[in-house]
């Protein structure tokens, strides 16, 4: 594959591909986690709280030990603009060493990992199941590496496909199988069997095929960037994921499938906020970069708009969690209802936090998110033991959400002193959203006990409708009252959205 002979693209081209593309990586990241979510349901509902400790302990060292070893090429290999056939090779056949490697130290692994507070009667299952995951690492290994371009070249439809394809297999497979086999064991074949999609999905949509070929003078260079993402990658994963971990080593399997399926059902929304914003506002603030009023400006508009949609989304969680575990998960699963309420507000704090992180990637000081991380990493060292001791997963929760309430003000202080940010101006975006949200939290529990005091289908989905209606409304109103630019905001949206919604179709015809 020449990537040297790419014809240069004209701005506007490349605008209108882009914005092509991000309706492409939308509509992936919403059918993902849509099918995610009703695999999830089901799973937490058919399952004893054992099994679904081992499958989370199982799937949370795969993911344990692809984060530590990331070396950081792929992003290295987007950077490269010469010749570079021989550092495909070069990054496809360490790729494949590692797939065989941490095979390896999985499988030998397995049956000091089943020791770790598993029942004795779990253990053989356990055991097998830790060896039978250790497969996909071998899948990952054989990986096309061509696929790395699809996001350089904005082929986002190619990533939809492969998303697509690997998620609608693991669901459609992980039901059949679950129904067929009545054990762990059609979860597991699922997600190897969707590895395998990709896998192939990856060589039918890439030209590019890889050679057995290791050059370690090109595997430097390519570490010298990608060690940085590595370092990155760890320490994210030690704030996203060392909870959990925790979590198995300390209480045990029963307890991480109650921590895990309170985190994934309470974040949900806020995995979305996040996701978007380090997507799209990393390119739009570094145009910026040299205009600092109009950087203030875009960035204390952001903040407008994630508050306004991370504030209510939190709120709802919080009034209408304990109604949605009840309707919708099996009685096992109560004990989650303060966990994920907890978590929610984590989750609102991380999304409104999520803002920073492009904006001093573009501004180019990554110095003082590593800065910020360590401190978060810090943090969670110093309370995550204590917290769980006197509350269990309860406490686990309130560390986590304890970590940022502590280093969000520290941030807020190094934009203050670095870019002269005045820390009022910026807690002020989100005002209005916490005065709404409020307004909009006591309709929603004065409807729920006086009209709706017994959970059903109806009045969940019901208040649901009224909780975000009402919450726009009063943001609308409190936005007439005293102007914080949310109306035209609105009004700019709509019309930016009718602009592009015309460009894409012209674009698709």
């Amino acid at each position: 594959m020449d990537q040297t002979a790419q014809p240069t693209k004209s701005e506007p081209d490349l605008y209108y591909r882009s914005l092509k593309g991000g309706y492409w990586v939308i509509s992936s990241r919403i059918a993902v986690n849509f099918l995610g979510f009703i695999k999830s349901l089901f799973l937490f509902n058919y399952f004893l709280l054992n099994d679904l400790g081992i499958i989370s302990a199982a799937v949370m060292m795969m993911e344990i030990m692809s984060t530590l070893t990331q070396t950081g090429f792929e992003s290295a290999l987007i950077q490269k603009k010469e010749d570079i056939r021989d550092y495909l090779d070069t990054a496809w056949t360490a790729g494949l060493l590692k797939g065989i490697f941490l095979f390896a130290v999985l499988f030998s692994a397995a049956p000091l990992l089943a020791m770790f507070r598993i029942p004795q009667e779990k253990v053989p299952l356990a055991i097998w199941a830790f060896r039978a995951m250790s497969v996909c690492f071998l899948i990952q290994g054989f990986h096309n590496i061509g696929a790395v371009y699809f996001s350089k070249n904005l082929d986002f439809h190619k990533t939809f496909l492969l998303s697509a394809a690997s998620s609608l297999t693991d669901i459609v497979l992980s039901i059949s199988l679950v129904l067929i086999l009545r054990s762990i064991w059609g979860v597991i074949a699922a997600r190897l069997v969707s590895g395998i999609v990709t896998c192939i999905g990856t060589y039918v949509l890439s030209s590019y095929r890889p050679r057995l070929q290791f050059k370690p003078a090109k595997a430097g260079e390519l570490w010298k960037y990608g060690r940085w993402i590595f370092g990155q990658n760890v320490l994210g994963y030690l704030l996203e994921n060392g909870d959990d971990f925790f979590v198995w080593f300390y209480l045990g399997i029963q307890p991480l499938a109650l921590y895990r399926a309170a985190y994934q059902f309470s974040n949900a929304p806020f995995m979305q906020i996040n996701s978007f914003f380090h997507q799209v506002l990393f390119p739009a603030f570094s145009k910026l970069q040299d205009d600092p009023e109009r950087l203030r400006q875009a960035y204390l508009k952001v903040c407008r708009v994630a508050s306004a949609v991370a504030i209510p989304s939190c709120l709802l969680i919080f009034s209408l969690g304990p109604d949605f575990v009840r309707l919708f998960l099996p009685p096992r699963l109560l004990p989650m209802v303060p966990v994920l309420q907890i978590l929610a507000f984590k989750g609102l704090l991380k999304s409104l936090s999520s803002v920073r992180v492009p904006f001093f990637q573009a501004v180019g000081k990554p110095n003082v998110l590593l800065l910020l991380m360590w401190l978060r990493v810090s943090v969670l060292c110093l309370t995550i033991y204590f917290c769980t001791r006197a509350w269990g997963i309860v406490g686990t929760a309130v560390s986590v959400t304890l970590v940022n309430i502590l280093v969000n003000p520290v941030a807020l202080l190094l934009m203050r002193m670095q870019y002269q940010y005045k820390i009022g101006e910026v807690l002020k975006q989100s005002l209005l959203a916490w005065c709404a949200g409020a307004l909009m939290t006591l309709l929603v529990l004065g409807i729920k006990q006086t009209a709706c005091p017994d959970a059903n289908y109806i009045c969940f989905f019901g208040l649901l409708i009224v909780g975000a209606l009402s919450y726009l409304l009063i943001l609308i109103g409190l936005d007439r009252y005293k102007s914080y630019g949310y109306r035209d905001m609105l009004r700019e949206q709509y019309i930016l959205l009718c602009k592009a919604m015309q460009k894409s179709r012209k674009m698709f015809m």
